[in-house]
């Protein structure tokens, strides 16, 4: 009766076991994996077009699979080889996880970073011209200073060369008269006049290269904020502006002419000899290198500053997203902990879920486990005592 009853009952089939975590985790980890690669390929390789769109599909896919594979392998296969005391096994399975992880890192971290990394590259160009600009006006601004003295000069040589003219007073020698040291001076007292009038008109020209160089330094900034526009069309109007920056100021540092007062002041400060005139050339040289060094020492004041012009940045590669690293430290982070950490933490906590269980049959360390001994079945099966006797 019993019998009939037990096998009237329902069959009931077995409950379904739930899928472990990491049988769902690492498909899903790969799947991230691999369409955070898809996001970052079109900043590294051209994708447009039917042959980009299939290449850039194949490098996904392959990705995906290659993340799959090797993770699964290693969890699966690797922790339970490892558990069981295969070292090898358990090093090959962490290295190839971080081998994959590490390539998906750098792609992903350079392929979502590269275009706001362009921007900075431009944008730290950009403030380096304003910097560089700045340097090069002080610097013009204060060989604007050497004026006053060129014309104190023009004045005084002026002066000297009519009172030759009228009294010889220079070189003391008959009444007057346009003599060797009378056009000497008037020489040197035109070229100086040369020089005011070069360094009036250089400082009118700084002041409007001045306003132009502030406008184009607007308009880059203007472009560069321009977030309607791919980064790399901004770079290319941005490198348009660059050079007009160049040729303004290539004009401004031709407003202001240094190299000619220097060699003007080298020139007055140069020993003239006059034949068989012993006193007036000495009187002569005596007033022009006290002119050369005053001029001589205004020049030596003026700030030189830093002669090398920024270049325009060559256009971001992957390299270059590592050295900003630490200003897109999250960016970092996260990618790392999705493509490295998190494979590796799965393999060591499944590993340690193997070793735990082998804990569990035998709670004995390794080392303690003693090994069976094979000749105990022969002390059970020998005759005792009362059987010899028979």
């Amino acid at each position: 009766m019993d019998n009939s009853n037990r096998h009237n009952k329902p069959v009931r089939l077995p409950a379904k076991k739930k899928p472990e975590f990491d049988r769902w985790a690492v498909p899903l980890g790969a799947a991230i994996s691999g369409g955070l690669v898809a996001l970052a390929l079109p900043n590294l390789i051209d994708v447009s077009g039917v042959l980009g769109i299939a290449k850039g599909g194949l490098i996904a896919v392959g990705a995906t699979l290659a993340a799959y594979s090797v993770n699964r392998f290693a969890i699966d296969k690797g922790t339970e080889l490892a558990a069981r005391g295969f070292i090898t096994a358990g090093l090959a399975s962490v290295l190839s996880m971080a081998f994959v992880g590490v390539a998906f890192f750098v792609s992903t971290f350079a392929g979502l970073t590269l275009p706001d990394v362009e921007k900075l590259r431009l944008q730290e160009h950009g403030n380096a011209y304003v910097q560089f600009i700045g340097a090069r006006n002080i610097k013009a601004t204060e060989a604007g200073r050497t004026l006053p003295v060129v014309r104190s000069i023009n004045r005084d040589l002026s002066a000297k060369a009519a009172c030759e003219i009228r009294e010889s007073c220079i070189s003391e020698r008959g009444n007057g008269g346009r003599g060797t040291v009378a056009k000497i001076l008037e020489d040197l007292s035109g070229r100086a006049d040369v020089i005011t009038e070069q360094l009036e008109a250089g400082e009118i020209a700084r002041q409007q290269t001045l306003v132009q160089l502030n406008k184009l330094v607007g308009e880059y900034q203007s472009v560069l904020g321009q977030s309607d526009k791919s980064i790399w069309q901004r770079r290319a109007e941005l490198q348009e502006v660059d050079a007009r920056i160049n040729q303004l100021i290539s004009n401004l540092d031709e407003a202001i002419p240094v190299s000619f007062l220097r060699a003007y002041a080298n020139e007055l400060e140069a020993r003239i000899a006059i034949h068989d005139r012993p006193v007036a050339t000495r009187r002569l040289n005596t007033l022009l290198a006290k002119h050369g060094q005053s001029l001589n020492a205004v020049l030596q004041t003026l700030e030189t500053g830093n002669q090398t012009r920024p270049q325009f940045p060559p256009r971001t590669g992957v390299g270059d997203t590592f050295s900003y690293l630490t200003h897109f430290a999250p960016i970092a982070l996260l990618t790392a902990g999705i493509e490295l950490v998190w494979p590796i933490c799965l393999w060591v906590y499944t590993l340690l879920f193997l070793l735990w269980n082998n804990h569990l049959v035998d709670p004995r360390r390794p080392d303690e486990r003693a090994p069976s001994r094979p000749h105990s079945h022969r002390r059970r099966n020998r005759p005792g005592p009362e059987r010899q006797g028979k």
